[in-house]
């Protein structure tokens, strides 16, 4: 009989205590998946992100660390933004970032969001995959990050 993971434990995240510590998840997540990183530059859109009117910070703490951070909708604010979503690189396939997904949708909804929408890059096959399982739908042209030119896709979650 196969053991069970280990129940993912979500908390809310604290302002100003916990933005560092996420933004070090997010430039260790970046440089596993491309290998390099501009880590001065990353670690700074993570502490910028918090400048901005937030509907939910989370941080996960077992078994392995991440976080979320939704935004309200800039241009309409029944729509909240999934801003990031990173998981330590050693938590692969064990349900963090899905748990953590969850949470930011059922927290934007609670919220009275009528949607959820994110981007991602088009390269990003793992976390596409994550977000079409829970019903994200890709909407509008890919357009080019602003830090390193990739090709970015809108993706949009109906709460309603």
């Amino acid at each position: 009989m196969a053991d069970k993971p280990d129940p993912v434990v979500i908390r809310d995240g604290e302002v100003p205590d916990d933005i560092e510590r996420c933004a070090d998840i997010w430039v260790r997540a970046i440089r596993f998946r491309d290998g390099t990183v501009d880590a001065q530059a990353m670690a700074q859109r993570v502490r910028s992100a918090f400048d901005n009117p937030i509907v939910r910070f989370a941080v996960a703490t077992s078994p392995r660390s991440g976080f979320a951070l939704v935004e309200s909708g800039r241009s309409n604010p029944t729509e909240a933004l999934l801003r990031f979503l990173a998981v330590d690189p050693d938590a692969s396939e064990i349900g963090v970032g899905t748990a953590l997904l969850d949470d930011a949708v059922e927290r934007a909804r609670l919220g009275g969001c009528q949607s959820i929408s994110l981007e991602v890059r088009t390269t990003n096959a793992r976390a596409i995959a994550l977000y079409t399982r829970r019903g994200f739908e890709p909407f509008g042209e890919s357009m080019p990050h602003p830090l390193g030119g990739d090709p970015m896709q809108s993706y949009r979650l109906a709460l309603g």
